[in-house]
Parts: C-alpha cells; sequence; structure tokens
C-alpha cells in the first residue's frame, strides 16, 4: 500500500493532498521526514500537524438568537477547512462556540463581513445579505441580474444569458478616483455569484484579478449584513475595507 494511501486512511484525507504534504516534508516516520510516496507494509508513517490556534469564538460573535448565530469573519481566513494544516477556520470558531449548529453560508478566503450558522433542524424560511463592493468605473444606475450562474469549471464561473438565477440588485453609492462604492442586495448566491456578475457588468471588483480587477491587497467585498428568519446583524466594517482615506 502507498504511503498516500495508508495516510488517507488514517486522518480521512483525500490520497491527493496526502501525496502534497509528503511533496512538503510534513510526513515523517521515526520522526525523520519522508518525501516520496513509495509501497509501505507495517510502518505507522506521523503527519506533522501545527497545533491549532486559539479559538476564542466570542471574539468574532456578533450576534445569537438561539437558532441563529452570526459571525464576523475576518479578510484572510477560510469559512472552512481545505487542508488539515490550515490555521483557525471559521468551521473551527462555530464548533468551539457550539456543536448544535452549521454553518449555513461561506465567504471567500479575501472576503469579509457576516457568517450565518443555523440550530440542525431548523428551516431557513426567509433570508436576505447586503453586500458593500469597490468596482472599476463609474456605475450610474441601479442594475437588477438574475441570470444563471455556470459553475462547471473549478476555478472561476461562467455568466449566462439565461435568467432564473438569484435575483441580485445592484445600487451605486458613492464613486470616486475611478471606483464606484456599490451595494449588492440578494437572498442568496451561487459561488462567485457576485463576482462574476459585476465583472459582466464590466465594473470587476477592485482586487479581484480572477475577474479582471485591478490589482490590489485583497478583495474588495464585504458582507456588511445578513438576516435570516427575521433575526438579522451588522457586520463591523474592517479597517482594511476602504479604498481612500477621508
Amino acid at each position: 500500500m502507498k504511503i498516500s494511501k495508508k495516510l488517507s486512511v488514517k486522518y480521512g484525507i483525500s490520497a491527493r493532498s496526502a501525496k502534497q504534504y509528503i511533496l512538503e516534508g510534513l510526513v515523517t516516520l521515526n520522526g525523520k521526514p519522508v518525501r516520496k510516496d513509495t509501497d509501505c507494509i507495517d510502518e505507522d508513517f506521523e503527519l506533522k500537524i501545527p497545533e491549532k490556534q486559539k479559538t476564542e469564538p466570542e471574539k468574532y460573535l456578533l450576534a445569537d438568537s438561539g437558532d441563529v448565530i452570526f459571525f464576523d469573519k475576518p479578510v484572510f481566513m477560510h469559512s472552512e477547512r481545505h487542508r488539515i494544516d490550515d490555521p483557525v477556520t471559521m468551521e473551527d470558531i462555530l464548533a468551539a462556540y457550539s456543536h448544535e449548529h452549521e454553518l449555513i453560508s461561506r465567504l471567500d478566503f479575501t472576503t469579509d463581513g457576516v457568517i450565518a450558522a443555523v440550530r440542525k433542524g431548523v428551516e431557513v424560511v426567509s433570508q436576505k445579505k447586503i453586500y458593500l463592493a469597490y468596482v472599476s468605473g463609474e456605475m450610474t444606475g441601479s442594475v437588477t441580474m438574475d441570470n444563471l450562474i455556470d459553475a462547471g469549471k473549478r476555478t472561476k464561473v461562467k455568466v449566462t444569458d439565461l435568467s432564473g438565477g438569484n435575483r441580485t440588485v445592484f445600487t451605486p453609492l458613492s464613486y470616486k478616483n475611478g471606483f464606484t462604492l456599490v451595494q449588492a442586495e440578494i437572498e442568496k448566491a451561487a459561488r462567485h455569484q457576485l463576482r462574476a456578475f459585476l465583472a459582466h457588468l464590466r465594473h470587476p471588483i477592485a482586487g479581484d484579478t480572477l475577474y479582471g480587477g485591478t490589482e490590489h491587497c485583497r478583495i474588495m467585498l464585504h458582507c456588511a449584513f445578513t438576516e435570516i428568519n427575521g433575526f438579522s446583524a451588522n457586520s463591523r466594517l474592517t479597517d482594511s475595507f476602504y479604498l481612500f482615506s477621508n
């Protein structure tokens, strides 16, 4: 059996991830790194997992109704664990706060703002979200889109000409130095929906180079408000969500 296969079974990870950990020198046998995915019989290989950071869920908590919990996700944090050695994620923060709830929303690594968890078994009957984004160019009027999203490709989604998707209303709030601060109001969204919609309108989000945006230290997209079943929370705008000083 290959080392990667043994690691996959032992740690509940994919064989592909196991092979990557081997290449990175994170797999050891008798304390020594193993860098080749060779056949093995009885050897007990170990994956060096960095100690998790202290989560302190109250630091991120915005509101708790009992059935619905809102947290403020900072920029440069994953919503869920991608790798076994990832630093703390929003999933970890929720797990430290409650085992009775599960995340029902996700935000990209460089997007911050409100993220929601609902008590297991509770039905979500209504929801609303408001995002803010800095986009290239001047958007002069409100735009409503409900185009379907083609998420067939793993990295980048495509906006189709077909209607029937998640209704999104974009409203320009201010314009300065070639960028418009836009509000986006939605009930729910597909992966990369706002990023793809705005790029389709030829107003890509600042920092979103995947969809044609200008270079920036982060993607300038922020989930400012979320309402679930009539219970809501506003995010605390982070210091990194601005393009210009006043």
